[in-house]
């Protein structure tokens, strides 16, 4: 399934703000910036990368829609999150993200991660397949 928490909030002052989190995972990771109406994924991952079992991400600018559907579901779902957000995708769930505003996020995981185990089904492909 795909799990969205706010990342908290441990300050604010005239300033901004400051957000914290915890990860154990360490390496490479990924920073991503997309335009607004531009879409991500479309893949799922079998859990042959140890980043991507579960593969997380932090939204930190904009609102971005994530389509999401296991495996043997039979409805695509939507969730709308809005940044600041920690996003948690288990495997065998295909996904999309879309951005609804410009936004930024990291993906903790590497692009090496992104080569080992990503399975990509276009979204029109993912749907005649859910739907038979």
């Amino acid at each position: 399934m795909v799990k969205v928490t706010p990342v908290q909030l441990s300050g604010e002052d005239e300033r901004g703000s400051n957000y914290e989190w915890n990860t154990d995972r360490s390496g490479d990771f990924i920073l991503c910036y997309r335009k607004a109406g531009s879409s991500s994924g479309q893949h799922y991952h079998e859990g042959k990368a140890d980043y991507k079992n579960p593969e997380i991400l932090y939204l930190l600018t904009g609102k971005a829609s994530m389509d999401w559907c296991t495996l043997d579901g039979n409805r695509i779902e939507t969730i709308t999150i809005e940044a600041p957000a920690r996003i948690e995708v288990a495997v065998n769930v295909w996904h999309q993200l879309i951005a609804v505003t410009d936004c930024c996020f990291i993906e903790l995981n590497s692009m090496a991660d992104v080569r080992k185990d990503s399975i990509r089904i276009w979204r029109d492909e993912f749907e005649k397949m859910i739907n038979k």
